[in-house]
């Protein structure tokens, strides 16, 4: 028993028994050095600080020391050699010291204070500052590592209370908990000091590896030029299998362009990364459905559903979004593209605002069955200098679409071997992200809110979709083919985009006008009243583009519908959006409401709401209720 009167964890009584074997003297083993007691200290949120190592030496400088962390199991667990590696502060953090190579995986979510030397995490390299960065470590994912790129390093990990591990119960057990844990009252935890991995488990830990991933990473982190002593940063073009990293790769890139800057001269200082996101299934900062233009000035330290944020909120700049929804090649439209084109034109006037600013593409395979000529005007207006595709095959079909355009501009193209992350079916964290959504960009917005409290629990905002006071000017169902007199029940309960209108240079969209005015003006879409007069917009053909102009509209979020007051003609919605702030009629526009299609593995669906509901209501009935979800 160590002096400050703490138990050893088994990992030093074993080194220790170890010790007591091999040594040849009589001597008894020294006790170790007790840990500090009530001295917690609490790093001040700021700017990391100008560290005298640059960042690509700190990270190619040969390992000197000997690792004294060793492996436990395939999943790259780590041993602490003694409890001098590790230290508890107060009741609420860990002091770890580390050398040059040493690494340690955490799980959970904590506060990251580098105190001495740099460490790497998630791509980024963090100096010693009195910066704080917070690290989001699920088990549905592969856990990070915080590596030590100089001869010493010594960082804080703090307890967080961060809604997103308070949230209820979907069906997806133990997402920040190892299961054999020791009860530390952290909220984050050290593989190797207080959790194991259980080798029974079927969802076994894994961890992010980024040593194939370091050349890159240094590479594209760089300028590619200087003109007039002004650097030149990189477009990167990213594309790839699903499944294969392409998520931690867009993560690792934005983390090190950003946390590049620290060592850089004025010449080559950053003003944040743009981020073109053309995936729609996932998206790394938008809520699902969305293909957004992003301006991030903050590392994002954890998986995409730890960091969604809303059009209106921090911490990231949502600059637009547009709805797209759930699709594949065969749903492409014209409608699809006309949107692509009008975030990548609004990239560019941006670019011209920003300054020099490096902009990240990420390419979604349904972009592969745009024909070559719009590709090609496409890959002219985005002008990427650098191509990297998660898939090491020659003949690999998500470069195939590109390879021309690269080779002919000279722009350089990396191919990496494709490395899975996830431990989760992609429905499910489809359920993580869009509940996330609902709950943590809404405390991001107001600063209020209970993240506990299932979201059909809240209190709606209720809209008008009728009268001269109307904010709701139409209803939108894409795909399917939902008849006018089932419009009420395909809504209600529903998941819908919201998107603001603008008023178009002739006259704009109104319930009040009648079916035949409306249709000389729209042609192809015909506004019709149900027997509850919602305003249906519906397509007069299979092929009818959307209703509203790309340029003349724009997405602000998700809501979903709880009920609809046929009496008063209003919905009630719930938001993470301040929908009654927006102010719509000083600039005269609308709201429209988009409803997803229905998709065979229940996205954009509200089960996972109606599972926080029961979740609720077993908790308050006490534990003699199992749960029946796997």
């Amino acid at each position: 028993m160590p002096a400050n009167g703490e138990r050893l964890s088994a990992v030093a009584r074993q080194r220790r028994l170890r010790e007591a074997r091999s040594s040849t003297a009589s001597t008894p083993v020294q006790s170790p050095v007790p840990a500090v007691k009530g001295t917690e200290h609490a790093g001040p949120i700021g700017v990391a600080s100008t560290s005298s190592e640059h960042n690509n030496e700190a990270e190619t400088q040969p390992v000197t020391t000997s690792n004294q962390f060793t492996t436990l199991v395939d999943a790259a667990a780590v041993h602490f050699s003694s409890s001098r590696e590790v230290e508890k502060l107060g009741e609420a953090a860990l002091k770890i010291r580390l050398a040059r190579g040493q690494r340690c995986v955490l799980a959970g979510v904590s506060a990251l204070w580098v105190k001495q030397g740099s460490v790497s995490v998630y791509g980024a390299i963090l100096h010693a500052s009195t910066a704080v960065y917070c690290i989001y470590a699920p088990l549905t994912h592969a856990l990070p590592p915080i590596e030590a790129l100089t001869s010493t390093a010594e960082l804080q990990l703090d307890s967080v209370r961060h809604g997103i591990r308070y949230l209820p119960y979907i069906g997806i057990r133990d997402i920040w908990n190892p299961v054999r844990e020791i009860q530390t009252g952290l909220s984050f935890h050290v593989l190797g000091h207080s959790f194991q991995p259980d080798p029974k488990a079927t969802r076994r830990v894994r961890e992010i590896h980024l040593d194939d991933w370091k050349p890159i990473l240094a590479a594209l982190s760089e300028p590619r030029e200087l003109i007039f002593t002004k650097a030149v940063f990189p477009r990167i073009l990213i594309c790839g299998r699903g499944s294969s990293g392409i998520s931690t790769m867009t993560r690792c890139l934005i983390n090190r362009l950003l946390r590049n800057r620290t060592t850089q001269s004025d010449a080559m200082r950053l003003n944040g990364v743009i981020l073109l996101d053309f995936n729609t299934n996932l998206p790394e900062i938008a809520p699902p459905g969305m293909i957004s233009l992003v301006h991030v000035t903050d590392p994002m330290f954890g998986p995409s559903f730890t960091h969604v944020t809303s059009s209106l909120g921090p911490p990231h700049a949502v600059i637009k979004m547009h709805f797209l929804g759930d699709f594949d090649e065969t749903d492409l439209a014209d409608w699809h593209v006309d949107r692509v084109h009008d975030l990548i034109a609004l990239e560019q006037t941006h670019r011209r605002g920003l300054g020099n600013v490096p902009v990240i593409i990420l390419a979604p395979k349904w972009m592969n069955a745009i024909d070559q000529q719009t590709i090609g005007k496409i890959w002219k207006d985005m002008a990427p200098t650098d191509i990297v595709c998660m898939d090491s095959r020659p003949n690999s079909p998500h470069l195939q679409t590109w390879r021309h355009f690269a080779e002919a501009d000279a722009c350089r193209i990396h191919q990496l071997g494709a490395q899975v992350y996830d431990n989760i079916p992609p429905a499910r964290e489809h359920d993580l992200q869009m509940q996330s959504y609902f709950h943590v960009a809404d405390s991001l917005i107001t600063g209020q809110g209970c993240p506990e409290t299932p979201i059909l629990a809240r209190s709606p905002t209720t809209l008008a979709y009728a009268g001269d006071e109307s904010d709701i000017c139409a209803i939108v169902l894409l795909g399917g083919h939902v008849a006018l007199e089932d419009t009420y029940d395909a809504l209600e309960g529903s998941v819908v985009a919201v998107l603001i209108v603008q008023r178009q240079q002739d006259k704009p969209i109104t319930v009040d006008d009648t079916e035949e005015d409306q249709s000389n003006r729209n042609t192809g879409w015909l506004l019709c009243h149900t027997e509850e007069y919602l305003p249906r917009l519906m397509g007069r053909s299979s092929h009818a583009s959307f209703p509203f102009s790309a340029d003349h509209s724009r997405c602000i979020g998700l809501a979903m519908v709880t009920e609809i007051d046929i009496m008063t003609r209003q919905v009630a919605l719930i938001s993470s959006l301040a929908l009654r702030e927006l102010n719509l009629r000083s600039t005269g526009s609308q709201l429209a409401l988009v409803m997803q299609k229905a998709s065979p593995d229940g996205r954009f669906r509200t089960d996972w709401a109606r599972k926080e509901m029961r979740s609720a209501g077993r908790e308050r009935q006490g534990p003699t209720t199992s749960a029946s979800e796997a």
